[in-house]
């Protein structure tokens, strides 16, 4: 119930049209309960009484006829305004719930998405946001539909004959143990199915996404075989669900089944006795066919707020993650020269290891600075404390000599540039990748950064030029090229501070001259950081940073580390040994 409440509070701007809604929904449920009496009128009245002269007898059918063609249409009108109007509202609901969370994804810490694939965050946000649709859709004025339909049918049982009614009541305690059943066992296979859902979902975004790597090593049996776990495993939570209805459906059918026998048999004594009329007992098959229809109805209405419910369950787990903080969001928000310093920084993704360990580095404009060390030394980790990604567990990381967390953190990662070794490229030209999107940005200004970064006469070569067209992720486009349009963006946001994690490690020579060339440019004027493995790419730095097992153990030029034949002696070596 709490679930729902939250739920409903996304209904409230739509309050008036709810209202409007359910008022069509109350005029149909009355609508609805006059055919049978109609009929009932006809029969009784009309059909069966031979004591009216024949002409009278034939207008008060035609008459009926005509009462029942209206209200026939009149049921027809209201459930279609009904469909319409709960649709539209539904709609707009899902759509505010879509945005609400996406936008609050977007406000994650990169930590969250460590740990989530991005294939059950899509679930999410698609396929739950789906589920609920069906709950404001089809759910919430049914439902009223239904219960008013019941109590009205019940009361018109009751008004056509009373012993009649109390003959066929043996079927509501065994309706109501039914349904109950139902209820708990269709909870727990809902439940079921959408984890099974969402990890199928992660399994195709994550395996779909390496499908080179697939390719590349034949492991297409092994991918199918993977695939066909999680899939069977769906498939078994989708087959306990179907057992659910498979006993309750025939239940309800067979009680039915029962009812209809009980007043066959009581109704025909009736008839007989002359204590009921043909046409009450029609009515009363009527009422209880109308009776059956809201309660099947119902039982559906609560399988789909059984899915709303499980789905709900995982939106509201996804919304209620804490935000990232942005430190002081009323704080500085720009940075002047670019003096990024660490000061006894220590860092961790996890409780059992430090990455970083006492780290005191300074960086500034005008010097080109490279950090080096073997995999897993914690290179990376520095780039992703400087823009803020990951904050440290002890120390300071100083910008312009202010903490960290006196800027506005978001605002500060525009100035703050990274260029990581797989650069991600959007749906779209290569003129809004580097703009990214932003469309007050002239073209001419995008290619005088594309020219700084020297990477404009390779655009101008491609037949559309800045509006070639991307795919997702940059597919078609080198890895090389991908990095020189990812350092014209910054170089086009005006950035204050570079990094450059790993970013000639897999590209060819022309492209490696390239950036190395830009990057020289740039760091006379802005604080750049490469982050490198291979040490061929930083022998021309003005300062090397030698980062091992998350310490920084030497420093100094390419020259003055050689001489030490410390730690970078021995990388060199191992990189360049004949």
């Amino acid at each position: 119930m709490k679930l729902i409440s939250r739920l409903l509070r996304y209904a409230k701007p739509y309050t008036l049209l709810f209202i409007i809604a359910i008022a069509i929904v109350l005029s149909l449920t009355f609508v609805t309960l006059l055919p049978p009496q109609i009929v009932r009128t006809a029969i009784n009245q009309y059909i069966t009484n031979e004591n009216l002269p024949l002409d009278q007898r034939f207008s008060g059918i035609f008459k009926m006829a005509v009462y029942f063609l209206l209200s026939t249409t009149a049921i027809f009108v209201l459930e279609y305004l009904s469909i319409f109007l709960t649709t539209y509202i539904g709609g707009k609901i899902v759509y505010d719930i879509r945005n609400d969370l996406f936008r609050h994804v977007l406000r994650l810490p990169m930590s969250f998405f460590d740990k989530h694939p991005s294939g059950q965050i899509t679930t999410r946000i698609a396929n739950d946001t789906q589920n609920v649709m069906e709950f404001f859709t089809s759910v919430i004025t049914s439902i009223i539909n239904d219960v008013f339909l019941l109590v009205g049918v019940i009361f018109m049982m009751l008004k056509v004959n009373t012993n009649l009614f109390i003959s066929i009541s043996f079927i509501f305690p065994v309706l109501t143990i039914a349904i109950l059943l139902f209820r708990y066992f269709d909870l727990k296979a809902y439940r079921a199915v959408r984890t099974n859902i969402s990890r199928v979902n992660a399994y195709l975004a994550e395996h779909i996404a390496g499908m080179p790597v697939v390719k590349l090593f034949n492991a297409e049996n092994f991918e199918r075989k993977g695939f066909d776990k999680v899939n069977k495993d769906l498939y078994k939570t989708r087959m306990q669900q179907l057992y659910v209805f498979a006993i309750f459906r025939p239940t309800v059918s067979t009680l039915y089944r029962l009812a209809i026998a009980s007043i066959i048999w009581m109704g025909a004594k009736y008839i007989v006795s002359k204590s009921l009329n043909f046409g009450d007992l029609y009515a009363f098959v009527a009422y209880l066919e109308l009776f059956m229809r809201p309660l099947e109805d119902l039982s559906e209405k609560y399988d789909i707020i059984q899915n709303t419910t499980a789905s709900a369950e995982k939106i509201f787990t996804l919304m209620d993650e804490p935000e990232e903080h942005y430190g002081n969001e009323k704080g500085k928000t720009k940075i002047n020269k670019g003096i990024v310093e660490f000061k006894n920084v220590w860092f961790r993704y996890t409780e059992d290891r430090w990455i970083l360990k006492d780290i005191n580095i300074k960086f500034q404009p005008g010097e080109l600075v490279a950090i080096v060390g073997e995999t897993g030394a914690g290179k990376t980790s520095i780039m992703n404390l400087i823009n803020g990604m990951y904050r440290p567990q002890k120390g300071k990381i100083l910008i312009d000599g202010l903490e960290l967390e006196k800027y506005n953190i978001h605002e500060l990662r525009k100035q703050i540039s990274a260029v990581p070794q797989d650069v991600v490229l959007f749906t779209g030209t290569l003129l809004e990748n580097v703009r990214l999107f932003h469309d007050e940005i002239s073209e001419e200004e995008v290619k005088n950064a594309l020219k700084k970064v020297y990477v404009w006469d390779m655009i101008e070569r491609l037949p559309e030029g800045l509006y070639t067209k991307v795919i997702e992720r940059g597919k078609g486009i080198s890895a090389g090229e991908r990095q020189l349009i990812a350092l014209a963006r910054s170089v086009l946001f005006d950035a204050k501070v570079f990094i450059l994690d790993e970013a000639t490690s897999n590209i060819d020579v022309e492209t490696e001259e390239r950036i190395q060339k830009a990057v020289r440019e740039i760091s006379k004027e802005k604080t750049v950081i490469m982050i490198a493995h291979r040490l061929a790419t930083v022998v021309n730095a003005d300062r090397i940073i030698v980062v091992h097992n998350g310490e920084v153990v030497e420093e100094g030029n390419h020259k003055e580390l050689m001489q030490k034949k410390g730690i970078y002696y021995k990388l060199y070596e191992i990189q360049f040994a004949k």
